[in-house]
């Protein structure tokens, strides 16, 4: 593997073609299934079509617009039953992913989603099998953590950090040997039997370098026309609603370094300082937004992973999407501390009653609430003391909002694997609190110790993490599986029955809130 793959590397290419590639999807039958539609690739994408290189991009759970019935991609449902019983994937044939790869001389793969990962190996094992020559590299959390399995799958290239930058510089390379591949930043890539890792480029402090990604080049049709929303929850919207949903970063990293999140792992090392929060001007954020409009975009989901930490950004920001009258909605950029404010009158935090307002009259109607644990040394340890039980009355909170008219999803996560049933039992009562408050819906979520976050490195060094766990087993949305540690201090049978009982208890609305607790986060 590892001369082939010099070979292919060493070569010059006069004009290099790219095809940026989502790769097709996996999921359980219990599990709501969506398209990707992370920003990753049009990223990519744009970033090399603005260099000036040839390049295309292709959803493979969809297919290409006018040549791709859905019913022949993502309603196409073939069980891989070597991954999981039950397990089906969905997406365009092998065939024609070999028809569409063909003409390309790089295909570009992102991994963000670790119950994905087999998907993702697909698409280099079936690439390199019947077309060696192509050049296939892979980006996001999952191929920098597990990349021995990638470059096995027959992955050339993995980047280790933001890929827009490498990636051209790549391109470069390939196109005149200059800069020399050693050169390139965070990558690595086989050689002589070794992995070579190159040295770690400084972050993008300036987000505005970056082109605006490529939503042009998505399937925006087909994903509004299949209208499966992030989230789960829908009655927030009016019966048969199927909006033209996109998705934005107006900002990336995040103040916090929770364990469990990939963050914990981008604050140096081989992924560089891409951790720290960065910010687009809000000059940019207009632009976005007017491109958006422009392509028919009602709804738009912020995928920022701290979009509040700057209070005063955030209502200059808020007050740009008010005038656009989108609907919105939140992924993962609401902390509980971000939404209280000191008081002038004795510095006590109180509800941030101003911001709530704002984003509400600029069109948010859902937000997810992260409220992690009920235990305080839970949030200490491994939620980076990101929110106090004490300081923060959360259920004052819920209600201001609800009175506002928002839906709120309460997130709430058990099966820490030091969480004692005191503490376990301490979650299940800040929920049921936080329900009487007027919480819509609450949701369980096993602890997952995701390949690329600090609490992985620490499961598998004491061998809390099984070694034959693979990365597709894991994930929020396996609601009603049990946890991944090995040791535990409260018994795993009782784990799991208490957290499905307080979830069938605590739901007003089970019917709705299944879809969030199968399958949309993750």
């Amino acid at each position: 593997m590892e001369a082939s793959t010099m070979s292919v590397l060493d070569r010059r290419i006069r004009d290099p073609r790219f095809l940026c590639m989502y790769a097709p999807l996996q999921y359980y039958p219990d599990e709501v299934y969506r398209p990707d539609c992370s920003l990753a690739l049009p990223y990519l994408h744009a970033a090399l079509r603005a260099a000036g290189f040839d390049a295309d991009l292709l959803d493979t759970s969809i297919g290409r617009p006018g040549q791709d019935d859905l019913a022949d991609t993502f309603y196409r449902k073939t069980m891989v039953p070597e991954i999981g019983s039950g397990m089906f994937r969905i997406g365009m044939t092998p065939e024609r992913i070999l028809e569409e790869a063909e003409p390309y001389d790089v295909i570009a793969v992102s991994s963000i989603f670790t119950q994905q990962t087999a998907r993702c190996l697909e698409m280099a094992q079936l690439i390199k099998s019947a077309f060696p020559e192509k050049i296939m590299v892979a980006g996001g959390v999952n191929a920098r953590s597990l990349r021995g399995l990638f470059f096995d799958s027959g992955y050339d290239v993995i980047f280790l950090s933001e890929g827009e930058k490498p990636l051209v510089a790549f391109a470069d390379y390939l196109r005149s040997g200059s800069p020399s591949l050693d050169a390139v930043p965070s990558i690595c890539f086989r050689h002589d039997g070794r992995i070579v890792t190159t040295r770690a480029g400084r972050p993008t402090t300036d987000l505005d370098e970056y082109p605006m990604p490529s939503w042009d080049a998505l399937p925006n049709e087909q994903y509004w026309d299949i209208s499966v929303l992030w989230g789960g929850r829908t009655d927030w919207m009016e019966d048969g609603q199927k909006p033209h949903f996109a998705s934005i970063l107006t900002s990336r990293g995040c103040p916090y370094r929770c364990t469990y999140c990939h963050i914990s792992k981008e604050r140096g090392g081989e992924a560089g300082e891409i951790g720290d929060l960065r910010f687009h001007s809000v000059e940019r954020v207009e632009r976005e937004l007017d491109t958006l409009k422009g392509l028919g975009v009602d709804l738009v989901y912020i995928n920022d992973d701290s979009l509040l930490a700057w209070k005063h950004r955030v209502h200059q920001v808020l007050d740009l999407m008010q005038k656009y009258d989108f609907e919105l909605a939140d992924i993962n950029g609401v902390n509980i501390r971000h939404l209280f404010r000191r008081s002038a009158k004795n510095d006590r935090l109180v509800v941030d009653v101003e911001l709530l307002e704002h984003l509400h009259a600029a069109g948010f109607r859902r937000i997810g609430l992260p409220f992690e644990s009920g235990s305080q040394r839970v949030l200490d340890k491994y939620s980076t003391s990101k929110w106090r039980l004490d300081k923060c009355d959360v259920f004052d909170l819920v209600a201001v909002m609800r009175e506002m008219g928002f839906t709120i999803n309460g997130n709430f996560m058990v099966g820490y694997p030091d969480e004692t049933l005191e503490e376990l039992t301490k979650t299940f009562w800040l929920a049921r609190r936080a329900m009487d408050a007027g919480l819509n819906g609450c949701g369980f979520f096993m602890v997952q110790p995701f390949p690329g976050t600090t609490l992985y490195d620490e499961a598998v060094a004491n061998g809390q993490l099984d070694p034959s766990t693979r990365p597709d087993d894991m994930g929020f949305s396996k609601a009603q599986s049990p946890s991944p540690f090995r040791s535990l201090q409260i018994d795993p049978q009782v784990l799991q029955y208490a957290r499905n009982l307080a979830y069938a208890l605590l739901n007003r609305d089970q019917s709705s809130w299944l879809q969030l607790a199968d399958g949309t986060v993750g």
